[in-house]
């Protein structure tokens, strides 16, 4: 049996507050206080994505893919994925964290007790 990964979110029609609500919360966990401009758009696949402008505690510039999770939650993976948040991976909004393996596929990460 293989395991569930998150697949591309295709309908962001009511869940663009969720994404940006996520994200703010996925980079303030992150890095800290940060003031977001937003920019959502769609790949050639359907797929949506989300360029972040960060000032605040920190500057610069991210791009997030939106995913479902098997869970039912949504995902915003930053890519490219900061080297150093690989080990913690991305939180979800189903209480599911998501990493990148070396190949870049999606994989879950076990909370440490």
């Amino acid at each position: 049996m293989t395991e569930q990964r998150p697949i591309p979110l295709t309908d962001l029609r009511r869940r663009a507050p969720v994404a940006r609500t996520l994200i703010r919360e996925v980079l303030t966990g992150l890095i800290g206080p940060v003031d977001l401009v937003y920019d959502f758009y769609r790949e050639w696949n359907g797929c949506w994505k989300v360029r972040v402008t960060i000032s605040g505690s920190a500057s610069g510039r991210l791009e997030f893919t939106l995913l479902d999770t098997p869970g039912g939650g949504m995902l915003a993976m930053p890519r490219p994925l900061p080297e150093r948040w690989r080990a913690v991976g991305i939180p979800a909004t189903d209480g599911s964290r998501w990493s990148l393996d070396e190949q870049g596929g999606l994989v879950a990460v076990v909370a440490s007790r």
